[in-house]
């Protein structure tokens, strides 16, 4: 029901009752507002319409209004539908924000980030979010496995708060190893998360998988920082996770073919990509990367529409692959 001057007087004066902690009935509410209403020489109203206009207040204002044996007042005694209202277009992105972030559900970043949303909207979108019969049209990934995201929360605060951790982590068919660690930077690539972070037992900085980690807790060592470590730069060269520590990223010189030239010119293979010449039937880039085996999965993946023309030794790596695989179809 839209508002008009008369609803909005009475949902002023239900406002002013429902931030009392002591809660009103119904009929409580009607009698009051019906006194201010006979003040302002209004006519009066019944309890159906309380009723409403309270089921309204919630709907049009970012309040949250509860009713205990019968009594109602606000969740929060410091709400009101003075404060300004959201747009529709705000609600609509708060709704995106939320859907977003539910991929760290069941987390405690998670249920952090849920109640400061709660707070600023006091209940009112969260309760349409929560209602099991709205359409979803947003669909993030869902993660499939252990992602690892259950050490984010501890492994944030500890970047945040510079803090040295000890972690017991199982590396691929190994045992238990015990780390002291300085965390540097959380990454999240297909749904798993990695951690970038000095190893005092290495005595260099690496990557590690979270879901590898079985155990953490704060260390009495100091928090050390790597010199040559940067977070801008760390991963400037890889087309995901993997690093070549110690080594040069290599300049890859690319051919591809017409099918897929739209693909490429509209999904920028890695920011180091340049184009080199293009035209109907090919396109040229050079890119900047580490020699991994993404490099290789992604060279790979569009079989015959594309060309590796330099360097010559990789263009050797992928032949050899691809001699393979066919030996494997004869």
């Amino acid at each position: 029901m839209p508002i008009n001057k008369n609803s909005f007087r009475r949902y002023k004066i239900i406002d002013s009752i429902l931030q009392r902690t002591r809660g009103y009935s119904i009929n409580d509410i009607a009698n009051i507002v019906n006194e201010q209403l006979y003040a302002d020489d209004r006519p009066p109203v019944t309890e159906r319409t309380i009723y409403n206009d309270i089921k309204n207040i919630m709907k049009e204002f970012p309040v949250n209004i509860i009713c205990r044996e019968g009594r109602y007042s606000y969740e929060d005694s410091h709400d009101s539908i003075e404060r300004k209202p959201f747009s529709e277009q705000e609600k609509n992105l708060l709704e995106m924000a939320l859907l977003t972030f539910s991929f760290f559900r069941g987390t405690s970043l998670f249920d952090k980030f849920n109640d400061v949303i709660t707070r600023i909207m006091t209940g009112s979108v969260i309760r349409k979010l929560q209602n099991e019969n709205k359409k979803k049209c947003i669909q993030i990934g869902e993660v499939t496995g252990d992602s690892g995201q259950n050490w984010l929360d501890t492994l944030y605060n500890a970047i945040l708060e510079e803090k040295a951790l000890t972690i017991h982590y199982m590396p691929y068919n190994d045992q238990i190893n015990v780390r002291t660690i300085s965390p540097y930077l959380l990454k999240e690539y297909r749904n798993k998360w990695y951690l970038v972070a000095y190893s005092k037992e290495r005595a260099s900085t690496n990557l590690f998988k979270l879901f590898r980690i079985q155990d953490i807790k704060v260390s009495e060592e100091p928090y050390f920082i790597d010199p040559n470590f940067s977070g801008e730069d760390y991963f400037k060269y890889s087309l995901g996770v993997f690093q070549l520590h110690g080594q040069q990223p290599i300049t890859v010189k690319l051919k591809f073919l017409k099918p897929i030239i739209p693909l490429i010119m509209e999904n920028k293979i890695h920011p180091t990509m340049e184009i080199i010449s293009i035209n109907e039937e090919e396109l040229v880039i050079i890119l900047t990367v580490f020699n991994t085996i993404e490099l290789k999965n992604l060279i790979l993946g569009y079989g015959a529409n594309i060309e590796i023309i330099e360097p010559i030794s990789l263009r050797e790596e992928i032949k050899k692959e691809l001699q393979l695989t066919l030996s494997v179809y004869k």
